[in-house]
Order: structure tokens, then C-alpha cells, then sequence
């Protein structure tokens, strides 16, 4: 081969290897553009995504809070009902056992004992009372005019022998087994419901 082909020869292969290579760089650069513009997207894509979990999130702690705070509200609302009530109760217990030895508590327990034989529903029963209060065959008669009066039963009472820790009155079958406690802290209980309503100042809601 002359020199002169070997010239062209070789200015062939170097030029080919101009133009590939420019191809390559070409395509290099077009697949960067790709990518940067691929990588973006995606980018952005993400971006908007933690925004909106970031969001969700915030709404959650919010809603979480706030379910907090009124958890929080009704607790504390139920505790001061709560401290509120047994103060309540306190303080009539305390003014009822202020009542012993007055003259009108005599006919406060009459009807008591009357209420409590006509719901211990025997033809014969005891009645008892605490050590601060005297019960005499007396108020018994008249406890037995009351039952009869409002139920038209006829009853008979005898004075128990057992001694109530707390003020108020029982009444109980002759063998013992079956009793009416109407006590001041007992019949406090019963009324329970309407000092809720009364603290509440509505009914309160039927379970």
C-alpha cells in the first residue's frame, strides 16, 4: 500500500473515531438530560408525597391532641362531679346527724320505719337503730298506723336488739335473714341519681 493510501486510510479511522466519539458524547449527554430530568420528577414526586404525609401526620397529632384535651376535660369534669357529690354528701350526713334529738326527728323516723316495713313486705318484723337514737313502743304504733294507712296492711313491730354503727334505722324479719336498711347513709345511695341530676342540673340519661 503506498503512503499515500495509508494517509487516508488512517484519516479515515481517526475521522470514523471523531464521529463515533461525538455520537457517544451525543448520546451520553442526552441520556444525562434524561436522567436529570427522570431524577426531577421523582424528586418532586417525593417532595409532593412528604408534603402530603407530612400534612396527614400534622392532622393526626391535631386530632390526636384535641381527643386528648377532651379526654383530659371530661376527666376532670367527672372528677369535680365526683368531689363535688361526696362533698354533698358530707354534709348531709353531717347536717342529719345534727337533726338527732330534735323534736321533729322523732316523726323523721316514724316514717321511716313505716317506709322500711312496707318494704321488707313482712307481717312481723324487728326494727333497729343506731346507739344515737331512741326508738320507743310508741313510735312502733305509729309506724304500724302508717303502713296501714298506705297500704292497708296491718303489721306488727317489735323493738330488735341490734345496735347500727351509723344513724338511721332497720328493719328486719324475725329471724334476721331478711332486712330494710334505711339508714342515713343508705337512703343517701337511693337518692343518689336525683343529686347527680340536681349537680347536673338535667336528667340524667337512662342507661
Amino acid at each position: 500500500m503506498s503512503e499515500e493510501a495509508t494517509k487516508q486510510l488512517f484519516s479515515g479511522i481517526i475521522e470514523a473515531a471523531h464521529k463515533e466519539a461525538a455520537r457517544i458524547l451525543k448520546d451520553a449527554a442526552n441520556d444525562v438530560e434524561t436522567i436529570k430530568s427522570a431524577t426531577a420528577q421523582k424528586i418532586k414526586e417525593f417532595n409532593l408525597q412528604e408534603e402530603a404525609a407530612t400534612k396527614k401526620r400534622l392532622v393526626q397529632i391535631q386530632r390526636l391532641e384535641e381527643s386528648s384535651k377532651r379526654s383530659l376535660e371530661r376527666k376532670y369534669r367527672v372528677s369535680l362531679s365526683e368531689r363535688l357529690r361526696q362533698k354533698v354528701l358530707a354534709q348531709t350526713a353531717q347536717m342529719m346527724e345534727g337533726e338527732i334529738g330534735k323534736e321533729h326527728y322523732r316523726q323523721v323516723l316514724v316514717e321511716w320505719i313505716g317506709e322500711a316495713a312496707i318494704g321488707l313486705d313482712r307481717d312481723e318484723a324487728r326494727v333497729n337503730c343506731s346507739f344515737k337514737e331512741k326508738i320507743d313502743e310508741t313510735m312502733l304504733r305509729e309506724a304500724e298506723e302508717l303502713v296501714k294507712k298506705a297500704i292497708g296492711k296491718k303489721v306488727k313491730l317489735h323493738l330488735g336488739g341490734a345496735i347500727l354503727t351509723g344513724q338511721g334505722i332497720e328493719v328486719a324479719s324475725l329471724d334476721g335473714k331478711v332486712a330494710y336498711n334505711n339508714q342515713v347513709t343508705t337512703r343517701l345511695i337511693r337518692h343518689d341519681r336525683d343529686l347527680k341530676e340536681l349537680m347536673e342540673g338535667e336528667p340524667c340519661h337512662k342507661e
